[in-house]
């Protein structure tokens, strides 16, 4: 989403959520410890250190990179406070799921008698670089006179705004979660435009009324009956404590307007964004010049536009794989442990784990910026090139990630891209699977020297617009946008030549540059 909008300060120049400064090994107040190596040990999940730590900002330039840019030298064993970091014991790691529940759980019923639902709390909660929360518990109960028994104060009610395959698959784990689940309020709320139309019926008539499932987005995936279809974007959201954004980008700021002209968003809600973009704005002078450019995430625009705060939710996750409950891991970011246990207890499950991590900006960022490297992927098997040459491209391109953010979202950690779920993986996932690779090789393989000369019809192969018609189903592509509002704001920086493989996938993409080219630079 680019705009030319006067813009107030810009996201990267506010203090940063993670203030705390980066030290290096050597500065640690134990020097006598030895120096770490450049890859340290990983026990199962992740390193014995839970403590979210930052590193250091690299060099930038790709040659200056190493592994360092991603803090594996650099991460200190102490924060400003000079308290130790929380380590987990091996035993703890070791220690089987269900003998962790149970010690977590407490009583096997509530008050209200009715089954006490099970949290994981040990293994993930004392994994380096998560967040540390205590689980889910309603705020305030109220007691009956008569009976003694005592009940939430207030349920928590879930809105989603956003219903293609992803909002559709998200809208399920949630509703599956919160059925049953005490403190909130089982119905689930899920905006589906009225005009979405399939097969000549109303999308909302057949997931409320007929076969039960988004049949235009996700099909053959069963629907949870508390999960309700609503055609008013006001009505979604009215009454809604926790409400989840997951449109096309393109489309959020009418969705915002929308909301914050009807006054229907509970102030003390709480948002989250699963939504992969960025804003762009840059603004410029009579002459055409450029003078100010700023990015945002889309968790800071939202909390701006409605002033509730939003947290990011991303990582490794194909929508179908998660509707049909195939395992998988997400990536939270949320600054507070308090709001990581709320959305923790939305979304995590047995087959859809979630990791709450500080870093808000880096999961949001990693959820845009990996959809640029997959058109990337999707060139490469385009032109028919192997597994070296793919590998290649998601390094570079990982890279590029991790420097974007640490170079304009300085607050952002490193760790996020090497350790999480919404960075590797996730970019992993998206280039071999994703919907932008899958527009990207056809994009190659449409043009004249890859194609048979039959199917040609201009000389000049296909454009993404006509790709995204013929093979989306009436889903969008974010990484076209996202690559062209990226360079837009890079060539008003004058930073392109730090990034070029992002450079290369946008004049490929819009300006005709000969895919071979992609290679150039890197």
């Amino acid at each position: 989403m680019s705009t030319s909008t006067q813009s107030s300060t810009p996201e990267s120049a506010s203090p940063s959520r993670l203030s705390s400064p980066a030290l290096s090994d050597a500065s640690s107040p134990d020097s006598s410890r030895p120096p770490s190596p450049l890859l340290r040990p990983l026990p199962k999940h992740l390193p014995a250190n839970s403590k979210h730590g930052l590193a250091t900002r690299p060099p930038f330039g790709l040659n200056a990179l190493s592994g360092a840019s991603f803090g594996f030298t650099t991460i200190s064993s102490k924060k400003d406070n000079d308290v130790p970091p929380r380590t987990a014991s091996p035993d703890a790691l070791e220690q089987p799921e269900e003998e962790a529940v149970a010690d977590a759980e407490g009583p096997a019923v509530t008050d209200t008698g009715k089954p006490k639902p099970k949290r994981r709390t040990s293994s993930v909660a004392m994994a380096p670089f998560i967040t540390k929360f205590e689980p889910y518990e309603p705020e305030e109960y109220v007691v009956c006179k008569k009976s003694g028994t005592k009940s939430p104060a207030r349920l928590e009610k879930v809105a989603i705004v956003g219903s293609g395959s992803w909002g559709t698959a998200l809208a399920r784990v949630a509703a599956i979660n919160t059925a049953e689940q005490e403190g909130f309020d089982p119905e689930v709320r899920m905006w589906v435009r009225e005009q979405e139309i399939h097969n000549g019926k109303r999308l909302i008539d057949i997931i409320n009324e007929g076969s039960r499932q988004n049949e235009k987005y996700l099909p053959d995936v069963d629907l949870p009956e508390n999960l309700i279809a609503v055609p008013s974007l006001v009505e979604t959201v009215r009454n809604a404590s926790l409400i989840l954004f997951v449109v096309p980008h393109q489309f959020l700021p009418a969705a915002l307007k929308e909301l914050k002209a009807s006054g229907v968003v509970n102030p003390k809600a709480r948002a989250i964004s699963a939504i992969k973009g960025v804003d762009v704005v840059i603004e410029k002078d009579a002459a055409g010049k450029t003078t100010q450019a700023d990015i945002y995430t889309f968790p800071s625009v939202i909390e701006k536009e409605l002033g509730i705060p939003c947290t990011a939710l991303g990582g490794a996750n194909i929508a179908l794989d998660v509707g049909r409950g195939e395992f998988c891991e997400t990536t939270i970011g949320v600054p507070s442990a308090k709001d990581a246990a709320l959305w923790h207890a939305v979304f995590d499950g047995p087959k859809f784990r979630v990791h709450p991590i500080e870093d808000v900006a880096g999961v949001s960022l990693s959820g845009a910026l990996k959809n640029i490297v997959a058109l990337a992927a999707g060139f490469v098997d385009g032109m028919g090139l192997g597994g070296n040459t793919k590998a290649a491209i998601l390094r570079v391109g990982l890279l590029e990630m991790a420097m974007f953010t640490q170079d304009f979202f300085p607050g952002s950690s490193s760790f996020t891209f090497s350790h999480h779920s919404a960075g590797m993986a996730d970019l992993i996932t998206t280039s071999f699977g994703g919907r932008n690779r899958k527009c990207a090789e056809a994009f190659i393989k449409s043009k004249p020297e890859y194609a048979p000369a039959e199917t040609v019809t201009n000389g000049k192969g296909k454009t993404f617009l006509e790709l995204e018609e013929e093979l989306l189903n009436g889903q969008k592509l974010q990484g076209t946008l996202t690559a062209q509002e990226v360079f837009d704001f890079l060539e008003a920086r004058g930073r392109l030549e730090a990034y070029p493989l992002f450079e290369k996938v946008y004049r490929i993409s819009f300006e005709g540059m000969d895919p071979k080219r992609l290679f150039e630079d890197l």
